[in-house]
This record gives structure tokens, C-alpha cells and sequence, in this order.
């Protein structure tokens, strides 16, 4: 059995990696998981008995990205396709998927969008704290990709139909494995959260 591909869509918050992801699902031949981030931390409950300090609220989170490394693994292990709808906007979340990733075929895409754009969409949301989708903008500097497209004025199909037709022909070896053989501490993006 073949282990599943995986498509990292890797860009600030509000860049529209979302978008893309649901536009990409027709787009490509074989059937595809799309498991965003954000769904995935929806499955966990949002009530409980106790208030948790800011400490404890940091390990949930670490723990829920931890397990969602492993959940796209897990999938690709037995041969599912996966699309990845994640900011690699902590220096631990790159190098825990370069191991977690090891041996898989992932095509990273760096999904880019200007600053002054990110703010207004964000802004349009209303589901974000102010500044994070700037503060994110440190997510592409691991300088590594496969795939980059720009959303500050393409649309989600647009930026799907280009990932979609750029796919065959990424050559070997892709951003992660280049980004392994760098020495660690070039390796990873130093923004926070």
C-alpha cells in the first residue's frame, strides 16, 4: 500500500488558505482528505467543569496541534490523500513535521497574501484577535516551499487551478526534505503564535 499525499497549505491566518483548500477538492484527480486546523481543534470541547490558567490553555493547544500532526500522518499512513490547511507560525510545529512528515510525500504550498490585506480581512471576520494574521506573516520564514501563490488580489479558485496544475511537475526533493538536511536552526520561522 502507498502512503497518501499531503498538500501543506502554509500561510497566515486569514490568507485564505481555507478557501483554497475547499476550491482544490475538485480540482484534483484522485479523492482528497481537506482537514483544516481549525475543524480539527473544533472537535474538542469548548465547555468544561474548571477555567483554565493561560499555562494550561498553552498545553491544550501544543497537545491539539501535537495530535493533529499525527492525525494527518495517520491518514496518509494507510494511503489517504490530505490537504493541510496550516500556519507554521511556531518554531516547533516545522520541526515537529519534518519528523512527523518523514518519508511522506508532502507538496508545501506558501499561501501569500500582503499584510494591509490580511488586516482587512481579519478585520471583516470578527473571529480573530486583532494582529494575528500580521503578527503570522513570520510563518513563510523558513524560506522553503514547493508551491507559492498570492491572494492578496487572486481568488481562492484561482490560487486552487494554479496549485492543481503546478502539482506534477514539483521537483524532487521537496521544501520539507530540503528543509531537514539544513542545519536545525535554519530550519524553523521564529514568529509566536
Amino acid at each position: 500500500m502507498r502512503s497518501g499525499r499531503i498538500i501543506l497549505l502554509n500561510g497566515a491566518s486569514s490568507s485564505g488558505k481555507s478557501s483554497i483548500g475547499r476550491e482544490l477538492l475538485p480540482l484534483l484527480e484522485d479523492p482528497w482528505f481537506f482537514v483544516p486546523v481549525d475543524e480539527f481543534s473544533g472537535m474538542r470541547s469548548t465547555v468544561h467543569t474548571r477555567d483554565l490558567d493561560q499555562t494550561e490553555i498553552g498545553e491544550m493547544l501544543r497537545r491539539t496541534r501535537l495530535g493533529y500532526h499525527r492525525a494527518v500522518a495517520a491518514l496518509a499512513s494507510v494511503g489517504n490523500d490530505v490537504i493541510m490547511d496550516y500556519p507554521l507560525s511556531e518554531t516547533w510545529r516545522l520541526d515537529d513535521l519534518l519528523e512527523v512528515l518523514d518519508g511522506y510525500d508532502v507538496t508545501l504550498v506558501e499561501v501569500w497574501c500582503a499584510p494591509e490585506e490580511l488586516e482587512r480581512r481579519e478585520a471583516a471576520r470578527g473571529d480573530r484577535p486583532a494582529g494575528l494574521a500580521r503578527s503570522q506573516t513570520l510563518v513563510y520564514s523558513h524560506g522553503a516551499y514547493d508551491i507559492r501563490v498570492d491572494t492578496t488580489t487572486a481568488t481562492p479558485a484561482a490560487c486552487a487551478k494554479e496549485i492543481a496544475e503546478a502539482i506534477p511537475a514539483v521537483e524532487t526533493p521537496k521544501a520539507l526534505d530540503r528543509l531537514r538536511k539544513r542545519p536545525q536552526a535554519e530550519t524553523s520561522p521564529t514568529s509566536v503564535e
